[in-house]
């Protein structure tokens, strides 16, 4: 939930929730104090940075420009730094970088849900998908050998430093998008990924929302990429790829208990988080999907469904 307070960490800590997802749009911390100086920061609070998401900044990474190399050589030190503090997942995402939102698209963020909720929705229809930016346009097969270039450097620093790289689906998973490829946007695309490096730390996030999107078999995807979850988000969306609007956890098509019982069936004990909630009555300014009183129902629908299926958390 934002803005990450240390009224709203304390708060966080009187729900039940141990454990934090760091997650900073303009990045983190890359330096190791500055990176220790919040997790103390987080631990005063009640709570334990577990996973980063985000991580350094990698535009360049993405679209291979010029100055791409110092990128990953900052991605090395951030991953080292993680290490040492014991963090050990690193949620990142291939987008290409050019929008405030890692290229995160939604038509709308003031759509009605349960009771006049506002949520977040899109419409192929509404997005002009052939306009272009400044970056011009990428092919797949670039985008590929952009990744490829940055797993062969990263991986083995992962390794060192156990950190697991979780990569997020793109989002909506369409390609292109204003002339740039976007080559998470498949199930396929997930197993060329993880043949590009064979490494258990080469990993993913298990984003339900935008698997969803793509109509996948969540219960059977989940079997199907078991060992490669490294780290959970759970969401609900109604619609389809083109059409869909984001809803709360209970009010959206997926059997969530069922969902639930297949990350415990292959002995998943990673993080889940919950993900892009409506925006409540009782909330004030723009719809960001982390929303303070959206997430707040949202764990305890989580914690409540999760107990009976992987057991009471210990004290």
């Amino acid at each position: 939930m934002t803005p990450p307070t240390g009224t709203n960490l304390r708060l966080l800590a009187q729900l039940g929730v141990k454990d934090l997802v760091y997650y900073n749009m303009h990045g983190m911390p890359t330096e190791f104090e500055e990176l220790r100086q919040e997790q103390a920061r987080v631990n005063q609070c009640g709570l334990n940075i577990s996973v980063v998401e985000g991580g350094p900044s990698i535009d360049k990474i993405v679209l291979g420009k010029t100055g791409r190399d110092q990128q990953i050589e900052d991605y090395k030190r951030a991953l080292d730094n993680m290490g040492r503090l014991g963090i050990h997942i690193l949620c990142y995402n291939f987008m290409p970088q050019i929008t405030a939102d890692a290229m995160v698209i939604r038509t709308s963020y003031a759509t009605p849900e349960r009771g006049g909720a506002l949520t977040s929705s899109f419409d192929l229809t509404q997005l002009n998908r052939e306009a272009q930016t400044k970056e011009g346009s990428s092919s797949d097969e670039q985008m590929w050998d952009n990744l490829e270039y940055f797993l062969k450097r990263i991986i083995p620093v992962a390794e060192s430093a156990d950190v697991k790289l979780a990569m997020h689906p793109d989002d909506p998973p369409l390609s292109p998008i204003w002339q740039l490829s976007r080559i998470m946007s498949s199930v396929k695309q997930f197993e060329r990924l993880f043949e590009l490096e064979t490494s258990p730390y080469n990993g993913l996030t298990f984003c339900q929302g935008c698997f969803s999107e793509l109509g996948a078999n969540l219960i059977a995807l989940i079997h199907h990429f078991a060992d490669r979850i490294h780290f959970v988000h759970c969401r609900d969306v109604a619609g389809s790829l083109h059409n869909f609007r984001e809803t709360f956890p209970d009010n959206g098509p997926a059997d969530l208990p069922a969902i639930f019982k297949a990350y415990n069936d292959i002995g998943y004990t990673g993080l889940i988080r919950s993900d892009h909630m409506p925006k409540l009555i009782t909330e004030k300014g723009r719809n960001t999907g982390y929303g303070l009183h959206g997430n707040i129902f949202a764990i305890g629908y989580l914690k409540g469904l999760m107990e009976p299926i992987f057991g009471k958390p210990s004290s």
